[in-house]
């Protein structure tokens, strides 16, 4: 059985002899053999309920399978149009939208399990964004799902694949460049028997091409960029046991790629796609176990970037975070490891990592207590400088676990923290945003009670207001894979936070950051410019063909749109180039 199937399918446990003491805790560990244990620990004091102005808003939970846990986290966006965030989440069977109080906006029944969190983004061009879900599990039915903004199906899905589990999470990209987003996604047949689906909205392939076949599981949610700088998309994509695959929009193999390494082995360590070097190819960056566990970063061409990998102590299942959180024009690389002893001692357990893979000033982040989940980076007590947050390893023996925070400026963890929901947080993380639309940031975690049939298991989302105010500014990264389209794409972060996607058409936004106005300055004549402005959930809030002449100033009115962060498409029928604006 592949390391992919039996992560929490086989579970063993090993429980001391010691009783529940306040000095005590649990420790969740991924075997090598794909199970897990639960050891009883020792636990320094820690906080046992939240300090600070941060308190929880509501906790919402259902009974889980005993055998079937979520990963990465939940998915925020604004699925009702209202201006206001909800909470998407999967349990067992049953896929939830919740309002910031913690209310059931709807809920849809799916076939198979969901494991992993929604991904969100407006992909047809209308008003509203759309949905999509991957199901099921080895013992059990699987579909993928594409839906509206509420929760009912588009026609032609879900899609039934030999009822096979269509594993990972699916992934929203424009891989055929038609200016319509697909959808990719993967399917594990058996152990033996993998494929990677690319898929129009209508359910079909995108081209005879596709599905492309391998011989193993497939190990993570496929990334999409454009790898080898050829100007069409490249699907990364890693099998558990059998290499990194790098597929281009036609399913051929880029050179180099497969890249075998039997003593590397990839699940649930999705990559990040980003250019370091400024040579216009994209490096890839991720973890992996194995024999030869450690953090990578990839070269187009399948060899390995100088500096890199750096071997870890034992294996991690933590995806990356990239960002440039100090402006400095050079990406932050941040890494996790599930580092902990058993005796309270504190270990390395956050990197921070230049892109020669040398550490960051005060990295790594010693604590007690490891991570396999996932990194946010924002900034959530107001102070300027950015915060990671990020899961544990650790509950206190009452069931109680940790969100952690800490400031990337050395100074230690954030007043208020760690956070205590009920259950472990392993394998999972944390988002940020504004759930309830009170204008203050909320901080929205994931967690399970993991029993062993000693009692039914829960599974929970807890939301806590933060008591700073929303700024979507001070997000870099959040959640799984950094966005709700789980793309794994981190573009070009220019000093005036514009991202520059295609420079075809040669437009600039200024200034920016800028409020009422939104001022475009074209250096090109463009007689039915096709102007688009959508949100950073990819909903689209402005769709117009407007003349652009070279020089001059066009204008357009925002004074109703919220403050945050949103994304500027200019066309002309063949070529298109986006940028960031921020509205402040």
């Amino acid at each position: 059985m592949s390391k992919k199937l039996s992560l929490f399918g086989l579970i063993a446990i090993t429980i001391g002899t010691m009783t529940a003491q306040e000095n005590m805790g649990k420790k969740a560990t991924l075997l090598e053999d794909g199970t897990i244990t639960v050891e009883n620990v020792a636990i320094p004091p820690m906080k046992k309920s939240n300090a600070g102005n941060i308190e929880e808003l509501f906790t919402f939970g259902r009974p889980a399978n005993p055998s079937i846990k979520n990963s990465r986290g939940v998915t925020l966006a604004d699925v009702d149009n209202d201006g206001v965030q909800e909470i998407l989440y999967g349990i067992n069977t049953e896929l939830y939208a919740l309002n910031g109080a913690g209310e059931i906006v709807w809920q849809k029944t799916v076939e198979g399990p969901i494991l992993l969190p929604p991904t969100v983004a407006n992909i047809n061009g209308d008003d509203n964004v759309e949905i999509a879900v991957n199901t099921g599990y080895p013992t059990t039915v699987g579909r993928i799902y594409l839906m509206d903004n509420n929760g009912d199906d588009l026609p032609g899905w879900p899609l039934n694949f030999n009822d096979n589990w269509m594993i990972n999470a699916p992934v929203f990209a424009d891989l055929d460049g038609d200016d319509i987003m697909d959808i990719i996604s993967c399917q594990r047949q058996s152990s033996t028997v993998g494929f990677v689906h690319a898929l129009k909205q209508d359910g079909t392939p995108i081209n005879a091409n596709w599905p492309v076949q391998f011989d193993a599981t497939p190990a993570f949610t496929p990334s999409v960029g454009d790898v080898d700088n050829d100007g069409d998309q490249d699907v990364v994509i890693a099998t558990s046991s059998t290499g990194m695959y790098v597929y281009d929009v036609n399913g051929d193999l880029l050179t180099g790629f497969p890249l075998v390494n039997p003593l590397v082995r990839y699940s649930y360590q999705s990559p990040l796609l980003v250019d370091l070097d400024g040579d216009k190819n994209l490096e890839i960056v991720g973890s992996n176990h194995g024999d030869a566990p450690g953090f990578y970063v990839l070269k187009s061409d399948a060899t390995y970037y100088p500096g890199w990998p750096i071997a870890t102590a034992g294996w991690t299942y933590s995806p990356p975070t990239v960002v440039d959180f100090d402006q400095d024009g050079t990406y932050d690389i941040f890494m996790a490891d599930r580092n902990t002893s058993s005796n309270g001692t504190p270990l390395p357990t956050i990197y921070g990592l230049d892109p020669d893979g040398e550490n960051l000033p005060d990295f790594p982040i010693e604590k007690y207590g490891g991570n396999e989940g996932v990194l946010t980076i924002a900034d959530i007590n107001n102070d300027d400088v950015y915060d990671i947050i990020f899961s544990s390893t650790l509950t206190d023996m009452d069931n109680i676990g940790y969100i952690h925070a800490y400031s990337l400026d050395g100074s230690g963890e954030l007043d208020g923290f760690p956070l205590r929901p009920r259950g472990f947080t392993f394998l999972n993380g944390a988002v940020v945003g504004d759930a309830d639309g009170d204008g203050v940031m909320d901080l929205t975690a994931n967690s399970y009670t993991q029993n062993f049939g000693a009692e039914i298991d829960s599974t929970f989302v807890t939301t806590y207001n933060l008591n700073v105010p929303y700024d979507a500014t001070k997000i870099l990264s959040n959640g799984y894979k950094g966005s709700n389209t789980r793309n794994g794409l981190v573009s070009i972060e220019e000093v005036l936070g514009v991202s520059e996607f295609n420079a075809e058409i040669d437009f600039v936004i200024a200034p920016n950051p800028s409020n009422e106005i939104l001022n475009i300055y074209s250096t090109t004549d463009i007689a039915n410019a096709k102007i688009t402005l959508a949100g950073i959930d990819g909903k689209v809030i402005f769709n117009e063909n407007r003349t652009i002449v070279t020089g001059e100033r066009l204008q357009l009115e925002t004074a109703n749109y919220a403050n945050g962060v949103y994304f500027v498409t200019i066309s002309d029928g063949t070529k298109k180039q986006t940028l960031k604006w921020v509205k402040r």
